[in-house]
């Protein structure tokens, strides 16, 4: 027998061999749902409330969901998704969640306690005069007039670019975080995983949010276990959620980084805000005081979703601005109830873009109020 022969018998059964050995690859079982992570399979049947099996894959050591969140399969095909959708690192999202907290564990301090030691809760809305306390104070507008007087050349580059007045960035950062004296006192991670993982009626958008928030931080390269917000996860000097951070902000500084917490990006990033909601520079006036006859006003329909043409208030219902209004649009009527009477206001168009920020009429009308007491203070 030739070598040739001999070499080419050798090569056949080699193949042969290699051919058996190989195993069968299974159809999918449409029923099961596999999540891979960190030297792990879990595979969940869809039809069963069991907890997944576990198996190890590989010698890297398995880090399994530990903490508040333990055994929370919403959690575990979140992380799942995140890594297979925008390669986040297993290790890392399993170390940050098994830290995260569960905010509904935490216990709110009492301010008030009547004369029983049960706490009251006061409510944030409801006569304009004690919203209006809240945000329209004598520190509050001492503090905001430092503000401007410190970042008075950021605040005219933001108006000469995007078209808002100062004042207006000024009343959005006294209402939202007091210029920077509150950011929140609760972790984003903390906040943003319990809504979204624990039942929320809104745990669609806060999933969504924690999906951004993620994001977020690896874009801006910070750390998601540290930053602070509010109880609805808004962050920095203008209270930003993270699908606003992604869609909004920007680098008003330069320094190649977008930082929420830096005043001058603060400022850039509100006035651009403003701006991609529909801020028209053409309208100087955001809101003017109405008149109207007697002490309480009920006979229309009021808020910032409306929209009324001024010659119709006029004439029909003879409502007419205090001092002179030079927007010509549609109006929205504005009710603020006080202890004794209704303080009606028209809202121009820009006051409406305020309400894109918080969808509440009391709100804008704060922001305004701020921002012009502190340009008349100033």
């Amino acid at each position: 027998m030739t070598l040739q022969k001999t070499s080419l018998i050798l090569s056949s059964l080699l193949l042969v061999t290699a051919c058996s050995t190989k195993e069968k690859i299974k159809a999918p079982d449409n029923n099961n749902t596999t999540l891979h992570h960190i030297g792990i399979v879990q595979t969940i049947d869809k039809n069963s409330t069991k907890p997944p099996k576990e198996t190890n894959l590989d010698n890297e050591e398995s880090t399994p969901l530990s903490g508040d969140f333990a055994g929370n399969y919403k959690l575990i095909e979140f992380i799942d998704y995140m890594h297979n959708q925008y390669e986040f690192s297993y290790k890392e999202l399993y170390q940050l969640f098994s830290q995260a907290k569960d905010t509904n564990q935490m216990i709110e301090p009492c301010r008030v306690r009547n004369n029983n030691g049960s706490c009251v809760v006061q409510l944030q809305k409801g006569k304009w005069d004690r919203y209006k306390a809240m945000f329209v104070y004598e520190r509050n507008i001492q503090r905001g007039i430092d503000f401007w007087n410190e970042h008075e050349e950021t605040l005219n580059r933001a108006y000469q670019t995007y078209g808002v007045p100062p004042e207006y960035i000024i009343g959005i950062l006294g209402v939202e975080t007091a210029y920077g004296v509150n950011f929140g006192k609760k972790r984003v991670i903390d906040v943003l995983t319990t809504k979204a993982m624990l039942g929320d009626r809104r745990e669609d958008f806060y999933t969504d949010e924690l999906e951004k928030f993620l994001i977020m931080t690896r874009k801006a390269g910070l750390n998601p276990s540290e930053l602070m917000g509010s109880n609805a996860g808004a962050m920095g000097y203008g209270q930003f959620i993270a699908s606003s951070y992604l869609r909004f902000a920007i680098d008003f500084n330069n320094d190649g980084v977008i930082d929420l917490w830096n005043p001058q990006d603060a400022i850039g990033s509100i006035a651009n805000y403003f701006a991609q909601n529909g801020w028209k520079s053409s309208i100087s006036q955001v809101a003017v005081r109405a008149r109207y006859r007697g002490n309480r006003f009920n006979r229309l329909k009021t808020g910032y979703k409306t929209k009324y043409s001024q010659y119709k208030l006029k004439k029909k219902y003879h409502i007419t601005p205090r001092s002179k209004l030079y927007y010509k649009g549609s109006v929205s009527l504005i009710k603020l109830h006080r202890a004794t009477y209704d303080e009606l206001w028209f809202g121009t168009h820009n006051f409406r873009v305020i309400t894109t920020y918080n969808h509440s009429a009391f709100y804008a009308m704060a922001v305004h109020v701020l921002g012009q007491t502190v340009k008349e203070r100033r």
